[in-house]
C-alpha cells in the first residue's frame, strides 16, 4: 500500500516519516505539499544535500532513465543544527552556560535534507519514501519539479527513496540515507513558533519517550498576532495528524476568546489554565502573589492527565502563548514523570532561547546561572524561575529514591489528585523500549 500526497499550501511543506520500529498508528508516514506540489521546508538553517543540485525544470531526454543527482549511498545526514548539537551534547555546566551567553539571540531550528534528479521528460514525478527497501507502506509525493527537500524525518532511522515518472519505464534506482539520532525534533509550522516534538528523550530506565505523540509550542488562534493560516492548519492536522489541543492560557485574559479546537472544531479541546514555575508548588508561599501557589493549576493538571490517559486523543498539541513558560513547566511534569532527567529537561527548556521567543535560562547570568531565577518579572520581562521550580519540587516532593520521576508522581498524586491509573496509562502510551 502507498499513500500519495500532493497538498497545495501557501508556504512551508513538512515531510514526516515514522519508522516501522516505532509505528503504532496508521499515520506513521505522513506528508503535505507546497505551491508546486513539491516538498519545501519553508526555511531552516541549512541544507544537507548529499551533492548535486538537480534539474528543476522537469526536463531531460525522454528516452533516458531518471538519474538521481543526489545520492546518499546509505550515509548519515544530520537534521540538527551543528551549534544546537554542540549545546545538546555538552555535559559541562559552565560550558553550557557560556554557550547560552555566547549565542544569545541566535536561532537554531533544523536542517533540510535535499533530493534531486535528472528528469526524463515526465510531466509528473512520484517520489517514493519508505523505511524499508521493499517500499512497503510507502509515502509518495507527486511533483512537477526535479528537486525536493524536507526536514521532519525521525532521528535515528534509515529511509529509502526513488523517483518514478509518468513516461514508460520511467524509474530511478533506489537510494538510502540514515538520519543521525538526536533528542530534539524541531517543526517548522506556518503561523506557529517554538514548535517541537516532546518525544525523543532517553529516560533514567533506558526507555525512550515516543516521537509523534506530544507536541508543544505557541498559540494558534492569534492572541496579539495573526491567527494561524490554513496552510499551518493543514500541516498540523493533516500532516502531523494532531487531534487534541490543550490550551494552558487564562480564559478571556490572554487566550483571544478561544473555546474550541483551532485545528478541528469537532476534535477534543481542553482549556487547562496553569501558571508556571514556582506557582505549581503548593507548599511555596511568597510575599508576591505572582510567585506563589496558584491553586486552580491542580484541577487543570488533573484534567490534562485524564485526556492524556486516553490513547484515542493522540497526537496532542499543548501550548500557552509563546510555548515557553507554561508549556515548559508542563513539559517538566510530563517528561519528568516519564523519567527524563533534570539535565535533559533543562536542555529542552533552554532550547526555547534559540527559537526567537526570548531567553529561557535555568538561572540568571549575574549569578552564574545558579540562583534558579532568570527573571523575577519586574524588569519588563516575564517571570522565569526554572531552576527554582526544580529546587522546590525536590524539596517538598522528593521520595527516598531521590528520582525526579518519583517526586513528580508524588506531586501529581497528592497535590493534583491525579488518579494512579491515569499516570500508569500515560506511561504505557508514551514510553518505548
Amino acid at each position: 500500500m502507498k499513500r500519495i500526497f500532493s497538498i497545495i499550501l501557501a508556504a512551508a511543506f513538512c515531510l514526516c516519516l515514522a519508522a516501522c520500529a516505532q509505528a503504532a498508528r496508521d499515520d506513521d508516514l505522513t506528508d503535505g505539499g507546497d505551491t508546486s506540489g513539491g516538498v519545501t521546508d519553508g526555511g531552516g538553517s541549512g541544507n544537507t544535500d548529499g551533492g548535486g543540485s538537480g534539474n528543476t525544470d522537469g526536463g531531460g531526454d525522454a528516452d533516458s532513465a531518471i538519474q538521481l543527482t543526489t545520492v546518499y549511498g546509505g550515509k548519515s545526514v544530520d537534521l540538527c543544527d551543528p551549534f544546537l548539537r554542540e549545546y545538546l551534547e555538552e555535559e559541562d555546566f559552565q560550558a553550557q552556560c557560556d554557550f547560552l551567553l555566547e549565542h544569545e539571540g541566535e536561532e537554531f531550528a533544523y536542517q533540510n535534507i535535499s533530493f534531486a534528479w535528472e528528469g526524463d521528460g515526465s510531466q509528473i514525478y512520484s517520489v517514493w519514501f519508505a523505511d524499508n527497501a521493499a517500499f512497503e507502506d510507502a509515502l509518495v509525493v507527486e511533483t512537477a519539479e526535479c528537486t525536493l527537500s524536507g526536514g521532519l524525518f525521525l532521528p535515528g532511522e534509515t529511509y529509502y527513496w526513488k523517483v518514478i515518472g509518468d513516461a514508460p519505464e520511467s524509474e530511478s534506482a533506489a537510494d538510502s540515507f540514515a538520519v543521525l539520532d538526536m533528542p530534539v525534533r524541531f517543526l517548522d509550522i506556518t503561523g506557529a513558533y517554538n514548535v517541537r516534538d516532546a518525544g525523543g528523550w532517553t529516560t533514567e530506565s533506558g526507555q525512550r519517550v515516543r516521537w509523534g505523540m506530544l507536541y508543544r509550542g505557541s498559540q494558534l488562534n492569534g492572541y496579539k498576532s495573526r491567527p494561524m493560516p490554513e496552510e499551518g492548519i493543514v500541516q498540523m492536522r493533516d500532516v502531523l495528524g494532531i487531534r487534541s489541543e490543550i490550551d494552558l492560557r487564562i480564559p478571556d485574559v490572554d487566550d483571544a476568546g478561544q473555546t474550541q479546537n483551532y485545528l478541528d472544531a469537532e476534535a477534543p479541546y481542553l482549556k487547562a489554565t496553569i501558571h508556571p514555575y514556582t506557582t505549581l508548588v503548593e507548599d511555596f508561599d511568597s510575599d508576591d502573589e505572582k510567585y506563589s501557589y496558584y491553586e486552580p493549576s491542580a484541577e487543570a493538571i488533573r484534567n490534562i492527565f485524564a485526556l492524556l490517559s486516553d490513547e484515542s486523543n493522540y497526537p496532542v498539541y499543548y501550548h500557552c502563548n509563546s510555548g515557553a513558560d507554561r508549556a515548559g513547566s508542563l513539559t517538566y511534569l510530563l517528561n519528568g514523570l516519564l523519567g527524563v532527567g533534570y539535565d535533559d529537561l533543562t536542555r529542552d527548556f533552554e532550547i526555547t532561547s534559540f527559537s526567537g521567543m526570548g531567553n529561557r535560562w535555568r538561572g540568571s547570568a549575574e549569578s552564574g546561572f545558579t540562583d534558579g531565577i532568570m527573571s523575577d518579572g519586574t524588569s519588563g520581562f516575564t517571570y522565569v524561575a526554572w531552576g527554582k521550580m526544580h529546587e522546590l519540587f525536590m524539596k517538598y516532593y522528593a521520595t527516598d529514591s531521590g528520582l525526579l520521576s518519583d517526586a513528580v508522581e508524588n506531586y501529581l498524586l497528592n497535590v493534583c489528585e491525579v488518579p494512579a491509573e491515569h499516570i500508569q496509562k500515560f506511561r504505557e502510551i508514551m514510553l518505548v523500549g
